[in-house]
């Protein structure tokens, strides 16, 4: 017969880490995908667990029915959702990217419905989002994805404390700087677009007999898509610049709020050992 405390420590340590790895696959790219089942994404989250429960470091003994485990239950979903959710961000980048350019050469008009989403963008956007998704693939994005929330493990074990509020404020600071990226990787782009503009504007105040306002829609498509053609192969370097600052970002958050969480328990011992004495 196994023992109370035996029959926790055993769901413990499989549900604890299962929690964590299955809130990231909710929200992050690709695996949340509204295309991918969510019974295949609960499967390949209890996969990951079984692989790496044996490696985790020592768990904590909580009785399942008490405030105790619904807090850190809660603290794993806070944690896999914002390791996702920081790679969200990324990927959006580059759709918002799109959707500025797409709005500047007159493309705006052209909508889809997103798979990865379900909601609305431009074309432009839709294009911007399948390469940065066989870019991620064809780096092992999503391998490095889950080597991260595994090393997470390691850098924030489970227990009653999460994310710090430093850490939280650190991914909002990261998503004010999304739109600026945006704008910097379409900005050459946008000037060449209104330089196109600006040509128009001085032919028709020349010649206003040309009327060049009456193709210049149909042209400013037509310099859209070659100016989308030439800037295509300068995404590679700026995707692996963006990953490698959002990956950095991920670790900086954990290991801040450990280290918060390592302040925080030195300075209640002390207080109670000045008490005590």
């Amino acid at each position: 017969m196994f023992s109370t405390a035996e029959i926790t420590a055993f769901i413990g340590a499989y549900i604890w880490p299962f929690i964590r790895i299955s809130a990231m696959m909710m929200t992050a790219p690709i695996f949340s995908a509204q295309s991918i089942p969510v019974r295949y994404r609960i499967a390949i989250a209890f996969v990951i667990t079984l692989l790496v429960v044996p490696i985790l470091p020592p768990l904590p003994l909580v009785d399942f029915i008490s405030g105790e485990a619904l807090l850190i239950a809660i603290h794993q979903v806070i944690i896999g959702a914002i390791m996702g959710f920081a790679l969200q961000l990324a990927f959006n980048l580059f759709v918002m990217s799109g959707h500025i350019l797409a709005m500047q050469a007159g493309l705006g008009f052209s909508m889809m419905n997103s798979p990865q989403d379900g909601v609305q963008v431009t074309v432009v956007g839709q294009l911007y989002l399948m390469l940065v998704t066989f870019l991620f693939l064809a780096l092992d994005g999503h391998l490095i994805l889950i080597r991260e929330v595994i090393n997470s493990f390691n850098l924030l074990p489970i227990g009653i404390s999460g994310i710090s509020t430093t850490g939280h404020w650190m991914l909002v600071s990261w998503g004010s700087q999304m739109f600026q990226s945006a704008v910097m990787m379409v900005l050459p782009a946008m000037t060449a677009l209104l330089m196109v503009n600006v040509s128009f504007g001085v032919m028709s105040k020349a010649s206003p007999q040309l009327n060049p306002f009456s193709v210049g829609f149909l042209i400013t498509i037509i310099f859209a898509f070659v100016i989308i053609y030439i800037t295509l192969p300068s995404m590679l370097p700026y995707f692996e610049r963006i990953m490698t600052e959002i990956f950095q970002l991920i670790q900086d958050i954990l290991e801040h709020s450990a280290t918060q969480k390592t302040v925080i328990y030195s300075d209640f011992f002390f207080n109670r050992q000045i008490g005590n004495s």
